[in-house]
C-alpha cells in the first residue's frame, strides 16, 4: 500500500512539472500531443505564392505628443529572433549594433504582424497560407529594438516608460539595465526610467520577449480530421489569446499572438503622480434629474522629501480640489465626494444609455497634481458615462425559498451578496444562488410576485434593458486592432440594432474595444481568460492570472458600457480563484455585478450552435430567460469567399472551406440549401440560397426571444456576430466589413420598434424597446401569391407602450393558400412605416421553395434622390411582372471593378413585388472616392449595376 503511495505521489508531482494544476486536470482536453498525419491536411488546387522579403529599411524614430505629459512610439522598432541576437558579436544595448539583418517591426503588433507585413511569410487569412507558417514562431523567444532619443521636455523631469500590453513575458532592459518584466497579456507594465536615459544621446530600449510556456499544437482542419479541439494547452498559460491555440471558429495563430500587441508611450511627470482614478456616478432612482459623482485616485509620492499636493479636478464647469500632505515615498488614496465637495450633485445630466434607449452621453474628468513648487507634477484623464446598473434575478433563501431581487451593486457598498458555491438546482439546467453569510435582504430589493422567474435582466438607469447582440471570440486572429480597424465593425453591430457584446473570454480586452463600445451605446458582458468547465484546463498559475484580473478592473472599471464581469466561458472560476474574483469586483469596482458563470447561474444553457431544419423550435423549446451562446452557420458571399479562397478552391466546396470552419457537422445547413432552394450550380448560385437561410434563421433566434419579452426572457446573445478572420461559420458580417443574410436579419428582428409574425403560432406582435410610448399606430397584414398578386388584407389599430411587448393579432391566416407566398406586415403611424418585415412560408413537405427557380429575372431601375459627401438615398423600383427576391446592395469602385467596404446599406435581402418602390441609403468613409457605383443582385436578379452616384447623370 505505502508504495502505491508513493508512485501516485510521484506521478502527481510530474504533472504539476509538466504544468497541471491539479491531478484531474489530465483529463481534460490536453489538445493534440503531436502533429497530426500529413495525409489528412487540407489540401489546395492552386498553386502556392512564394512572398518577397522586403528589405529593411532606415525608418525614423517619431515620439508623438498624444497629450500634455504622454508620447507614443510607435515608429521605428527593430525586430528579430533570439537566435540572431545572441549569435551577433555586438550587444543589442550597443547604439552602433548593425541591424541590417533584422526586421522593421510593427508596433503596435504581433511577431507574425511584423514577419507578414515585412513579406517573410504570406497573408495567413488567404486560403491555406496559414499552413505555410511554421509553428515553431510561438517557441521562439524574440527581441524588439528602439533607438531613442528624448524630447527636450524630458529635461528635469521624472521619464517613464509604459508598455500598455506585451504577451506573454516579456524582460524591460534600457541601456543594458533591466528595468523589470511583465506577465501575461493584460497587464501594463510602467517604469522609471529616469536614473537610466541619457538626455543627450541616443537611448537602447530593448524588449526580450518570452512565448508560452505551453503553446500547444493546433489541428488543420480538413474533412478527414475534423475540426479537432478547442483549443488545448495554452489554457494553462492564461491570462493569454487562448483562442489562438485554434478552436472552431479561427485556425492555430502560428505566434500565439506574442509581441508588443498593445501601444508604448513615454511619461514625463514631476515627483508627485497620479494612478488609477475612478469615477462612481451614483442617481437617486428612479429620479434621474440628478447625479451624485464621486472621484477617487490613487497619489505617489517618489521623493525622498515631504510634499504639499493639491490635486484638482474638473468635469466640465464644475471644479474641486483638494491639498494633502505626503511623506517621502508615501502613497495615499484621494477621494472626493458629494457630502465634502456639493458641487458633485450634478443637476439634469446626460445619461449614458445602451444603443436604442437613447443616447450614449459621455463627460471628461481632468485629474491635475501640483507639488510643493505650485508647477504641474502629473495629470489624467478619464473619460466616463453618467450611468448606474442594477440587476434583477433569483435567489435561494433558507429552506429552499425562491426570491427574485433587485441587486445594486452601489447599495452593497463593497459587500460580496451572493454564494455561488452552494447554489440551488431548479432543472433545465438553471441554478439560483444563495445569499452569502456576510449579507442580508436588507440590502437588496424584493420583487413581489415574480419569484418563478430565476434569470437575469440587466438594469440601465433603474430600465431593464432587452439585451440583443452577439459575441466576439476575438477582435482579429492577428490582434490587427486599433480604432481605425475596429470602429466599422462597431458601426454594424449599432445598425444592425444590438446593444450588447460579449468579450468571450477576454480577448478583446483594449481600449480601443471599450472605448467604441461607449460611444456605440454596446453593453459589455465581460470575461476573463478561462474557458469551458470540465473540457478546457484551468490556469496554472492563479496569482498571475489574478494580478492580470486586478490590473484590468482598475484600467477599465471607468467604462460605462462594461455591464457584467465574468470569470470564464461556461462555467465557474477554479475554486481557489472564485472568492478572490469575487472580492476584487466588490472592492476595486464596486458598481457592476460578478456573474459567475456564462450558463446556468440565472441564465438558460448556451446553445444550440446548429442550424435547426425547423426554426419555430426557437419559440417552443429554446426561447428563455438570458442566453450568451446561441448560434448557427452563417455562409459568406460569393464576393467575400472569392476575397479569401484562390478560384481553383471556391467551388464545388474544398478542403479550404473547411479549413475556414466549414465544420462537418454543419450537414443540416447544407442539406438545407439544397431541399430549400434546389441543387446549387455553382458559387453565387450556392452562396445566394445560403443567404436566404442566414437571413431567416437569424431572424427567428431573435425573433423568439422578442416573442416572450419579460416573460422570462430578457437578453439573447448570438454565437457569434463578429469574425476573427475569414470564416464559414458563425458570424453576421465578415471579417472586411461585408453583411450577409445574417446581418439584415438580425437587424430586422432587433429593431426597436418591431413588427412580427411568431413562427410557431403564427401571432402577430409587436416590439417597443425604447422609452417612448406610441400610440394610435396601424398594424396591416397582407398576403401576396409567388407572382405578386394579393391575396389577403387586414389593419387593426393599436398603441405601443414603452420597453413592452404588445399581442396585436391572433394566428389564423386564410384557408386554402398556394404552396408558395409571402406574408407581409407593416406598422405605420400615421401613413409612417415605422417597421416593415415580410416572410416567405411553403406549404410543400419539407418548406421548400424550389419554385422561386421558375421566375423570371429580374431587372430594377433606381435614381439618386439626394447626394451628399459619402452619402447617397436613391430609390430603386421593379418594374417587371414578377417579384424580385432577396435584394442584396453593393457599393462598387467604377475604377477597378472591386466592391468597397465598408459601405453601409439602410436594408438587404427584402423582396420588392411588381411595380413597388423602396427608398434606400447607403454611406461610407472613402470620401476621396469619386462617383462609386450602386450594384445589385437577387434571387432572380444577376448581378447588375443599378445607378452611379453622380446625380448628373439622372
Amino acid at each position: 500500500m505505502e508504495s502505491k503511495l508513493i508512485k501516485k505521489s510521484l506521478i502527481m508531482v510530474i504533472m504539476l512539472l509538466a504544468g497541471f494544476t491539479s491531478f484531474s486536470q489530465h483529463k481534460l482536453n490536453f489538445g493534440l500531443n503531436q502533429p497530426q498525419d500529413k495525409s489528412t491536411l487540407p489540401k489546395s488546387a492552386a498553386k502556392g505564392s512564394s512572398p518577397v522579403r522586403k528589405a529593411k529599411t532606415a525608418i525614423p524614430v517619431t515620439i508623438q505628443k498624444v497629450s500634455e505629459n504622454e508620447y507614443l512610439l510607435s515608429s521605428g522598432w527593430e525586430l528579430a529572433d533570439a537566435d540572431a541576437v545572441t549569435s551577433s558579436e555586438q550587444s543589442v544595448f550597443n547604439p552602433g549594433l548593425n541591424t541590417s539583418a533584422w526586421f522593421n517591426a510593427t508596433v503596435p503588433g504581433t511577431i507574425l504582424t511584423t514577419l507578414v507585413d515585412q513579406g517573410v511569410y504570406p497573408d495567413p487569412y488567404f486560403g491555406l497560407n496559414n499552413l505555410s507558417i511554421p509553428d515553431s514562431l510561438c517557441r521562439k523567444e524574440w527581441w524588439y529594438r528602439l533607438p531613442l532619443k528624448m524630447p527636450e521636455e524630458a529635461a528635469g523631469k521624472k521619464i517613464w516608460l509604459l508598455f500598455n500590453g506585451i504577451n506573454y513575458k516579456a524582460d524591460i532592459w534600457l541601456n543594458g539595465k533591466l528595468l523589470g518584466r511583465i506577465a501575461g497579456a493584460f497587464q501594463r507594465g510602467e517604469y522609471d526610467a529616469t536614473n537610466f536615459i541619457n538626455l543627450q544621446k541616443k537611448n537602447i530600449l530593448a524588449v526580450h520577449i518570452f512565448p508560452p510556456l505551453n503553446p500547444g499544437i493546433p489541428q488543420e482542419e480538413s474533412p478527414g480530421a475534423g475540426q479537432g479541439p478547442n483549443g488545448g494547452q495554452l489554457c494553462l498559460d492564461g491570462p493569454t489569446f487562448i483562442s489562438s491555440e485554434g478552436w472552431d471558429w479561427v485556425p492555430g495563430i502560428r505566434d500565439r499572438n506574442i509581441g508588443i500587441w498593445q501601444d508604448v508611450r513615454l511619461r514625463l511627470t514631476d515627483v508627485v503622480t497620479i494612478s488609477d482614478p475612478q469615477v462612481i456616478t451614483d442617481l437617486p432612482l428612479p429620479d434621474t434629474t440628478s447625479v451624485a459623482i464621486t472621484v477617487k485616485a490613487i497619489i505617489r509620492n517618489h521623493s525622498k522629501k515631504s510634499q504639499k499636493v493639491t490635486v484638482t479636478g474638473r468635469i466640465e464647469h464644475l471644479e474641486f480640489s483638494k491639498t494633502m500632505e505626503l511623506r517621502p515615498e508615501e502613497i495615499k488614496k484621494i477621494n472626493f465626494s458629494q457630502d465634502e465637495f456639493p458641487q458633485l450633485n450634478l443637476e439634469n445630466p446626460r445619461l449614458w444609455w445602451p444603443n436604442g434607449y437613447g443616447r450614449p452621453a459621455l463627460y471628461q474628468l481632468k485629474l491635475v497634481a501640483t507639488a510643493n513648487n505650485g508647477a504641474t507634477s502629473d495629470q489624467a484623464e478619464v473619460r466616463f458615462g453618467v450611468r448606474e446598473f442594477s440587476y434583477e434575478l433569483g435567489v435561494v433563501q433558507t429552506g429552499n425559498k425562491i426570491t427574485r431581487i433587485e441587486f445594486n451593486p452601489l447599495i452593497a457598498s463593497e459587500k460580496v451578496i451572493f454564494n455561488t458555491i452552494d447554489r440551488f438546482d431548479l432543472g433545465n439546467g438553471t441554478f439560483l444562488p444563495a445569499l452569502a453569510d456576510s449579507s442580508s435582504l436588507s440590502l437588496l430589493s424584493s420583487i413581489p410576485g415574480k419569484s418563478d422567474n430565476p434569470f437575469l435582466t440587466i438594469k440601465v438607469n433603474g430600465v431593464p434593458v432587452f439585451c440583443k447582440g452577439g459575441n466576439w471570440g476575438m477582435d482579429d486572429g492577428m490582434k490587427r486592432g486599433g480604432r481605425e480597424k475596429l470602429e466599422p465593425y462597431f458601426r454594424l453591430h449599432r445598425d444592425a440594432n444590438f446593444n450588447m457584446v460579449r468579450n468571450w473570454t477576454g480577448e478583446s480586452t483594449e481600449e480601443n474595444f471599450y472605448e467604441l463600445c461607449d460611444e456605440y451605446g454596446m453593453l459589455v458582458w465581460n470575461d476573463f481568460w478561462l474557458s469551458t468547465e470540465g473540457y478546457n484546463l484551468n490556469v496554472n498559475d492563479n496569482e498571475l492570472f489574478m494580478a492580470n484580473a486586478t490590473e484590468v478592473v482598475k484600467r477599465f472599471r471607468n467604462h460605462p458600457s462594461i455591464a457584467v464581469w465574468c470569470p470564464r466561458n461556461e462555467g465557474y472560476a477554479p475554486a481557489q480563484i472564485e472568492p478572490q474574483l469575487q472580492s476584487l469586483i466588490a472592492n476595486e469596482d464596486g458598481t457592476r455585478m460578478y456573474q459567475p458563470n456564462s450558463r446556468y447561474l440565472n441564465l438558460r444553457p448556451s446553445g444550440p450552435w446548429n442550424y435547426l431544419t425547423n426554426p419555430s423550435e426557437y419559440y417552443t423549446k429554446i426561447a428563455e430567460g438570458f442566453s450568451t451562446e446561441l448560434g448557427t452557420p452563417s455562409v459568406p458571399t460569393a464576393a467575400t469567399i472569392r476575397s479569401f479562397m484562390p478560384v481553383e478552391d471556391q467551388w464545388p466546396i474544398s478542403d479550404t472551406w473547411y479549413y475556414h470552419d466549414l465544420h462537418a457537422g454543419q450537414k443540416e445547413y447544407l442539406q438545407a440549401i439544397e431541399t430549400k432552394y434546389g441543387k446549387s450550380e455553382n458559387l453565387d448560385d450556392f452562396c445566394k440560397k445560403a443567404q436566404l437561410l442566414n437571413f431567416d434563421s437569424h431572424r427567428a433566434m431573435f425573433e423568439s426571444w422578442n416573442s416572450k419579452m419579460w416573460d422570462k426572457a430578457s437578453g439573447i446573445i448570438l454565437w457569434m456576430s463578429h469574425p476573427a478572420w475569414p470564416s464559414t461559420v458563425w458570424q453576421t458580417y465578415s471579417w472586411d466589413y461585408e453583411t450577409f443574410g445574417s446581418f439584415f436579419g438580425a437587424k430586422k428582428a432587433c429593431e426597436p420598434i418591431h413588427i412580427q409574425m411568431n413562427l410557431n403560432d403564427n401571432k402577430v406582435v409587436a416590439i417597443n424597446t425604447t422609452l417612448k410610448n406610441y400610440r394610435d399606430l396601424s398594424v396591416q397584414l397582407e398576403i401576396f401569391d409567388l407572382n405578386g398578386k394579393k391575396l389577403f388584407n387586414n389593419s387593426i389599430q393599436t398603441d405601443l407602450p414603452a420597453n413592452q411587448l404588445t399581442e396585436c393579432a391572433p394566428g389564423k391566416l386564410p384557408d386554402q393558400l398556394p404552396s408558395v407566398y409571402l406574408v407581409r406586415l407593416n406598422l405605420a403611424q400615421k401613413n409612417h412605416v415605422l417597421s416593415r418585415n415580410e416572410y416567405w412560408k411553403s406549404n410543400n413537405t419539407n418548406q421548400t421553395f424550389s419554385e422561386f427557380n421558375k421566375l423570371a429575372d429580374v431587372r430594377l431601375q433606381a435614381k439618386v434622390i439626394k447626394q451628399l459627401k459619402g452619402k447617397v438615398s436613391f430609390i430603386v423600383n421593379n418594374l417587371s411582372k414578377a417579384p424580385s427576391i432577396s435584394l442584396k446592395f453593393n457599393l462598387r469602385n467604377p475604377v477597378n471593378g472591386k466592391i468597397i467596404l465598408p459601405a453601409n446599406f439602410s436594408d438587404g435581402y427584402f423582396t420588392l413585388l411588381p411595380g413597388e418602390k423602396r427608398v434606400l441609403e447607403v454611406d461610407w468613409n472613402f470620401t476621396s472616392l469619386k462617383d462609386p457605383e450602386i450594384i445589385v443582385e437577387g434571387y432572380n436578379v444577376k448581378s447588375q449595376l443599378l445607378l452611379k452616384t453622380n446625380p448628373q447623370g439622372f
